[in-house]
């Protein structure tokens, strides 16, 4: 029987009885930690690791942009020297972040086994709250059981004795990013904090928070933590799934409001979309509604998909324009431990027959190849003005379009420096590597693209926006998007 949440009537006064009793069930149920499973004798960490450096020399399309390839050695050797002792899987991936930093690649990284990290995002009791990090602060989003014992809008002082300030800190500094985009870094830890703050700091699966709500005094709440399984099945969206890609007019402003969460062809056609017909009837409802302005939100969005940001940048464009000016691999044939790696035969099949020999090893896109070809405008492109908003979570084929629209002249960017580095990064084709002893999964990317157009900002770091406009613990005491408000508000000035 499926317990469904109540929404409306006099059950819903019961919903917090019975997530607390679900909670407290689920933590004294609770199994032995995953983090806690099989250790690994030092010559099998050494096996796997020494897999690892042979596949991410031979494959990753990038891996010495920020370090030497011997300095890259020399941080892999001290993380096998690291292993004095058996070690856990989650052990044995902490001792590789280090390479990981070096190498400031968002796309290359380890994931623990399939199991444990199935049991830690559906099975453990995790701290039940969403955050956003405004500042160098952390403040309540959300609380997931429903209790709102914690309001919305308060500032964390501490979750267990531990400072907020710290946690974010540290769990910023593990996470990995393009470069030095801090940004994206506190991003990250924000958007997955309880699992973050489980796998490296506290597994308590009770948690003592203190906090400072909106305009109250300092206090203290104990909660008790919620499993993956327990979130998905008490937190219900009472205005129902939202749609990847939406279009809504607002008449009074003469402005379409265009969002889209996500650049994943498999996703929107399972969810009804199809983008090629989306932006056709866009275009023609841009010019049916008289709209002056469109806005294209792409808050949060990711995807590796290029050939979407370039069919909406499509309902804008007023000059030829392409997404990427190169692309690159360096790998030359399936890499010696391929047999330990998921099948990407189509793409080895006809890597010669796509790439060309050029410089320091590497092998670059065919420039006859449709995908450095320059796209001319459509005829009937949106001539009005355009708005891009953006954030730390924008990447991939997101920021691609985020850097066509600011470069080519054509959008403002309201928001955040994007997620995606401004000059290049890999991505695209994943070579999944399985460590046959620990289990871990090493992800390395074999194509790198470099992007169209001239950077604005550092070349570590994501394209910037012309309007920074940073998050506001405000908005999240009151619900309201604070960014949406204040740009709608100055469209309807300046007209």
């Amino acid at each position: 029987m499926t317990l469904r949440t109540p929404t409306t009537g006099p059950l819903r006064v019961l919903l917090p009885f019975l997530l607390m009793v679900a909670a407290l069930v689920a933590t004294h149920a609770q199994g032995p930690d995953p983090l806690d499973g099989q250790r690994y004798y030092p010559e099998r960490v050494a096996a796997d690791l020494e897999i690892w450096r042979t596949t991410l020399h031979e494959a990753h399309a990038d891996p010495y942009r920020y370090v030497t390839k011997a300095a890259l050695d020399r941080a892999i050797d001290e993380a096998i020297a690291g292993a004095r002792v058996p070690l856990t899987a989650a052990e044995v991936a902490a001792l590789v972040n280090p390479v990981l930093q070096l190498i400031g690649d968002a796309h290359t990284v380890v994931q623990l086994p399939p199991a444990v990290e199935t049991a830690l995002r559906q099975r453990v009791p995790l701290l039940p709250l969403a955050v956003r990090a405004v500042g160098g602060d952390l403040f309540v989003e959300e609380e997931l059981k429903g209790f709102r014992t914690i309001p919305s809008g308060s500032r964390i002082l501490s979750i267990n004795g531990r400072s907020a300030a710290s946690i974010l800190d540290t769990l910023a500094t593990l996470a990995i990013a393009d470069g030095n985009d801090t940004l994206f870094r506190i991003r990250q830890v924000e958007r997955d904090l309880p699992y973050l703050l489980y796998r490296y700091l506290d597994r308590s699966r009770t948690f003592t928070i203190t906090f400072e709500p909106p305009g109250g005094r300092v206090r203290t709440e104990r909660v008790v933590g919620l499993t993956g399984e327990e979130v998905r099945a008490f937190v219900r969206s009472d205005e129902g799934p939202l749609l990847p890609w939406s279009a809504t007019n607002h008449a009074d402003h003469h402005t379409t409001w265009l969002t889209l969460r996500h650049f994943h062809t498999d996703s929107l056609l399972q969810a009804g979309i199809r983008p090629e017909r989306l932006v056709e009837e866009l275009r023609r409802d841009l010019k049916r509604n008289r709209s002056r302005v469109l806005v294209i939100d792409v808050r949060g969005a990711a995807g590796g998909e290029l050939a979407l940001a370039e069919l909406v940048h499509s309902i804008y464009a007023l000059k030829p324009y392409r997404v990427v000016q190169d692309m690159t691999v360096r790998v030359q044939a399936p890499p010696k431990h391929y047999g330990l790696c998921d099948d990407l035969s189509e793409f080895f099949a006809t890597l010669h027959a796509t790439y060309l020999p050029g410089d320091h090893g590497r092998l670059h896109l065919r420039p006859d190849d449709p995908r450095l070809e320059q796209m001319e405008p459509r005829p009937n492109a949106f001539d009005g003005k355009v708005y891009v908003v953006c954030d730390a979570l924008t990447r991939e084929a997101a920021a691609a379009l985020v850097m066509m629209a600011g470069r080519a002249g054509r959008a403002s960017i309201v928001g955040e420096e994007v997620g995606t580095n401004s000059i290049s990064s890999c991505g695209g084709r994943i070579l999944q590597l399985r460590a046959p002893n620990t289990g871990l999964l090493f992800r390395i990317p074999m194509i790198r693209y470099v992007y169209e157009g001239t950077p604005r900002g550092t070349p570590d770091q994501g394209e910037r926006p012309d309007h920074a406009f940073a998050v506001d613990a405000r908005a999240l005491a009151t619900g309201r998007d604070l960014l949406r408000d204040a740009l709608m508000e100055m469209i309807l000035e300046l007209q």
